[in-house]
């Protein structure tokens, strides 16, 4: 009947939106940002202070595409230069960058990776767009402002890669799901060891380092924290 018709397009419709809801929060679709705006760590700091309260977790990524590239899923990208790019008005805006982690949470990513590959984390293809040094040491500063003005530690449960929350969440390296996620599974440790460790040991030792020196002798990160 006509009826029916109309309840199975109806229902069709439904299960569409909620497909497109489903890969939209496992971070399958992505939106390039036109025209990024482009901010310092006295701005991010600005930005941060009025989520003070309202953030408890930081998710770091790669965004997996060109280095020119930046995505409107995380709040933060960084430019192969260390470039930050902010894509919010404000830290409490919902991104969808982290599976059922993006609540009350900040998602950061280098732009890289284009092309990336793992058979195991220490043997890692990084592309023809890896990570920069320049990212890597960006995003551990970006960390040491954002913890330091929201009154968060730097620890595994705080300062999260995507890698390891896959790993919590049961879609991390090895899972088998289609939708495995590995974002700085291992980054080089440089200038210290070099060779590829875990990538979210090497981002939240830089960030405890550079946090050290806020308020002390950084200029630029003391300036931008208070």
């Amino acid at each position: 009947t006509c009826g029916e018709k109309i309840f199975k397009k109806f229902l069709a419709m439904v299960n569409f939106l909620a497909f497109m809801a489903f890969i939209w929060l496992r971070g399958v679709v992505k939106v390039i940002v036109v025209n990024p705006v482009q901010i310092d760590y006295k701005k991010l700091a600005e930005v941060a202070k009025r989520s003070r309260g309202k953030i408890n977790r930081i998710y770091l990524h790669w965004t997996a595409g060109h280095y020119d590239d930046v995505y409107d899923d995380y709040h933060i990208n960084i430019g192969a230069g260390g470039e930050l790019y902010l894509t919010c008005e404000d830290f409490t805006e919902l991104k969808a960058h982290t599976w059922r982690r993006n609540t009350g949470s900040i998602g950061i990513a280098m732009c890289c990776a284009a092309g990336a590959s793992a058979i195991r984390g220490s043997e890692t293809d990084f592309g023809k767009e890896p990570p920069t040094q320049q990212q890597i040491e960006a995003m551990a500063k970006t960390v040491a402002v954002l913890t330091y003005v929201l009154g968060l530690e730097i620890k595994l449960l705080t300062v999260t890669t995507h890698c390891e929350a896959a790993l919590f969440d049961g879609y991390g390296p090895h899972s088998g799901d289609p939708d495995t996620r590995w974002d700085l599974w291992y980054l080089p440790d440089r200038p210290l060891y070099g060779g590829l460790v875990p990538g979210g040991n090497v981002i939240r030792g830089k960030a405890l380092w550079y946090r050290q020196f806020i308020g002390r002798r950084d200029y630029v990160l003391t300036q931008a924290a208070k």
